[in-house]
């Protein structure tokens, strides 16, 4: 079974780590720099056909470092997408405070992911409070220029209240927290997809991972309650996938 097979306008979220560019050639294959562009946008199109009009897509992506120089694709990756039809609502990252000392020894430490976020139009589903902040600023968010008097910076603030806040435009998590003794070399720690199914996905909805790998989403999504689908051409890493969501 593909995507091919799912009906249409049938997933709320897809979240998802595609194949690196041949970096990891020898663990899982890849795609080369200057056909991942037009390769995205093949599988993405599958994507616009199955995803609900208030749908959205989460691609946890980083553009390698190579000879000193930072690749191109990812950033081609997006332009193409955005010719196809696809809007971004907004830019997300994930920090890794605890990421080990990769990339260039000449070039500062690697500790963030892009997160991109898809969705077919502005009007999308997003619960922009899921993550449950606490914040004693409510209020500051609003009305909060142009008052009182001839200054426009701060000036004449709303009273800040306490209140749930919300969602930051990033989720930290260190690497350390991706569960050990999975046999995979590309692995992210659960609380990335978490963040965005809940943010993204109702309680009810289905959550799709086309490049499933290990089963880290399909694992965030049985422990939020959350409908899933994970398709991975790996048989080994199936048999991983499902020996991880046993007894969850």
């Amino acid at each position: 079974m593909g995507m091919r097979e799912l009906q249409d306008k049938s997933i709320d979220l897809v979240v998802t780590s595609p194949p690196y560019v041949k970096q990891r050639k020898n663990q899982y294959g890849g795609i080369s720099q200057t056909e991942y562009p037009a390769w995205t946008v093949r599988w993405m199109n599958e994507v616009k056909r199955i995803l609900k009009p208030v749908g959205s897509v989460g691609i946890v992506i980083r553009a390698n470092l190579k000879r000193g120089v930072i690749s191109r694709h990812v950033l081609d990756t997006r332009i193409a997408l955005w010719d196809d039809g696809w809007v971004e609502p907004e830019e997300l990252v994930w920090i890794k405070p605890d990421s080990p000392p990769l990339g260039s020894i000449k070039r500062p430490r690697r500790a963030w992911e892009q997160i991109l976020w898809f969705s077919l139009s502005g009007n999308i589903y997003c619960n922009t409070k899921s993550e449950q902040i606490i914040s004693d600023r409510i209020g500051f968010e609003s009305d909060k220029f142009e008052h009182g008097g001839k200054s426009h910076i701060h000036a004449g603030q709303n009273v800040a209240k306490k209140g749930i806040a919300r969602n930051k435009d990033y989720v930290e998590c260190g690497t350390g927290k991706v569960e050990r003794g999975i046999k995979h070399p590309a692995m992210f720690p659960v609380q990335v997809p978490e963040y965005f199914i809940k943010m993204c996905c109702p309680e009810d909805g289905v959550v799709l991972d086309p490049f499933m790998g290990s089963g880290t989403t399909a694992v965030a999504c049985k422990q939020l309650n959350r409908n899933y689908i994970g398709f991975e051409i790996s048989e080994e890493y199936c048999h991983i996938a499902a020996e991880r969501l046993k007894g969850r």
